[in-house]
C-alpha cells in the first residue's frame, strides 16, 4: 500500500464528493480517515491491515452502525486509490470487505451449517429464510471455535450461556437462538446429531419480546399529507412521494415495495397484485387515486422509462439494478426529516407507515382478519402487537375503580 501518489489525489476525491451532492457527514468521514491514513503512512501493507489494526481494533468509530460507515469510507478510499474508481452509491466489489463467520468455520463446525442447507433445500423454507438461519448458527460456532472449542463435544453449557448473556443483561434475542435451534436441529439423522442434540438442550429459554409499535401522531400525518400534496416543494422527489404513498395507503413492507414492477399495476382495474417478499404469498390490493396519482406523476415526469428496466421504482444511479431494502427505509427517514418530523428521535423508517394504517382500521372498527389481509398476514397472531397499540378500544376494557376503598389523596 503506498499511499504517496493518494496525497496528491486525494483532493480530486473530495471535489467529486462535494460536487455530486454526498453529504457533509459522508465527505467528513471521508476527510477524517484520509487523515488517520497519512498519519499511519508506512506503517501497514495493505487497506485490510490498516483498518484492522487503526480503525476497528482502537475503536476509533464504535458501535455496528459507525463501523459499518468506517468500512464504507475505507472502501470508497481505497476503490479510489487503487482502482481509480469514483463512488456512486454502488457496492465496489474489489475493496474491504466484512469477513463471514461461515467462511472461518473449521471443517467440522462448517459440516454441521452444510448439512442443514442441505435438508433445508428439500422444504419450502424460502432461500432468504435458509440463509438467515446459517449465518446465525455460523456466527455461534465461530464464537465458539475462537473460545476453543474445535468440536461439537467441547462446546460447554457455560460458552453455550455466555454467547447469549454477557454475565449483565441478554445480548441475543429469542429469534436468533431459534434460527441456531433450527439448522441444530436439521442435522438428525447425520452424524453430528447426538452433540446437536445436547446443544440444542443447553440453549436458554428466552422470553418472546413484545414492544408496542410506534404510531403517527396526527399533527404528523398532517404534515405528510401536506408534503405528498405540495407540487412545489423541491426538497420533496417525484419517486420518494410517490414510495411514501404506496407505504401510507397500503401498509405495503418496505421489501415488496423496492421489488414491485410496473406490470404489478392494473390501471384498468385500479388493483395492484404481486408477491409477498417475506411469505410468497400473493397480494392484491386496490390502487386508490391518492396512490395512483403519485405513481403517475413520477412515471410521467421523473422515471427513465426505457422498456427494459421493469422495475416501478428506479435506482437513481444504477437504472436496471432494483432497489435495496434498505433504501426504501432510507427514502422514509429522509422524507420525514425534510418535513421536521421526529428529527428528535423515534421511528422514522418505512415501517411507522404500516403501523399507521394498522391502527386507523382498527380505529374505525375494521375486522382483525380483513387487516390481516391488507399487511399480508399468514399468522393471525401477527396482528397482535398494533392491538396492543389501538388505545381507543383499549379505554373501553377498562374498569371502574371507584369501588375501590382508595383515599381522596391518591388520585389527582
Amino acid at each position: 500500500m503506498n499511499i504517496t501518489q493518494l496525497r496528491k489525489s486525494h483532493p480530486k476525491l473530495l471535489n467529486y464528493l462535494i460536487q455530486h451532492g454526498y453529504s457533509n457527514q459522508y465527505i467528513k468521514g471521508i476527510t477524517n480517515t484520509l487523515n488517520l491514513l497519512f498519519e499511519n503512512e508506512n506503517r501497514f501493507q495493505t487497506y485490510a491491515e490498516f483498518y484492522t489494526n487503526c480503525i476497528s481494533k482502537e475503536g476509533l468509530y464504535s458501535g455496528i452502525r459507525s463501523l459499518k460507515f468506517s468500512r464504507i469510507m475505507m472502501r470508497t478510499i481505497q476503490g479510489f486509490d487503487e482502482f481509480g474508481h469514483y463512488p456512486n452509491k454502488i457496492s465496489f466489489g474489489p475493496t474491504l470487505g466484512r469477513k463471514c463467520g461461515y467462511t472461518q468455520l473449521n471443517d467440522d463446525f462448517r459440516t454441521v451449517v452444510n448439512n442443514y442447507k442441505l435438508a433445508a433445500s428439500k422444504t419450502e423454507k424460502r432461500p432468504q429464510t435458509i440463509q438467515a438461519e446459517a449465518l446465525n448458527c455460523a456466527s455461534f460456532l465461530f464464537v465458539m471455535q475462537e473460545q476453543g472449542a474445535n468440536k461439537l463435544s467441547e462446546i460447554t453449557e457455560s460458552q453455550i450461556l455466555s454467547f447469549f448473556h454477557d454475565g449483565k443483561c441478554l445480548i441475543k434475542s429469542r429469534s436468533y437462538r431459534d434460527n441456531i435451534r433450527a439448522v441444530l436441529k436439521a442435522n438428525k439423522g447425520f452424524e453430528s446429531w447426538e452433540e446437536c442434540d445436547r446443544i440444542i438442550g443447553s440453549l436458554p429459554e428466552i422470553k418472546e419480546g413484545r414492544k408496542n409499535f410506534q404510531f403517527l401522531e396526527d399533527n404528523e400525518i398532517a404534515k405528510i399529507k401536506n408534503g405528498l400534496a405540495d407540487d412545489g416543494n423541491e426538497k420533496l422527489t417525484l419517486r420518494d412521494k410517490a414510495i411514501i404513498s404506496v407505504a401510507m395507503y397500503t401498509g405495503m413492507r418496505g421489501s415488496d415495495i423496492a421489488k414491485m414492477c410496473v406490470s404489478d399495476i392494473d390501471w384498468r382495474r385500479d388493483k395492484m397484485t404481486l408477491t409477498q417478499s417475506k411469505t410468497g404469498a400473493p397480494l392484491t390490493l386496490p390502487l386508490r387515486a391518492v396512490v395512483g396519482n403519485a405513481i403517475f406523476d413520477y412515471i410521467k415526469h421523473e422515471r427513465i422509462n426505457k422498456e427494459t428496466i421493469n422495475n416501478l421504482f428506479v435506482n437513481t444511479h444504477c437504472p436496471g439494478k432494483t432497489l435495496e431494502v434498505g433504501s426504501i427505509g432510507a427514502i422514509a427517514t429522509r422524507f420525514l426529516a425534510k418535513l421536521n418530523i421526529r428529527t428528535n428521535g423515534g421511528e422514522r423508517g418505512v415501517r411507522i407507515f404500516r403501523h399507521y394504517i394498522a391502527s386507523k382500521l382498527l380505529e374505525n372498527g375494521a375486522q382483525v382478519r380483513i387487516i390481516s389481509d391488507i399487511l399480508g398476514h399468514l399468522s393471525p397472531e401477527s396482528i397482535n402487537p398494533y392491538i396492543d397499540a389501538d388505545l381507543e378500544h383499549l379505554r373501553e376494557c377498562g374498569l371502574s375503580i371507584e369501588i375501590l376503598p382508595l383515599g381522596k389523596e391518591v388520585l389527582p
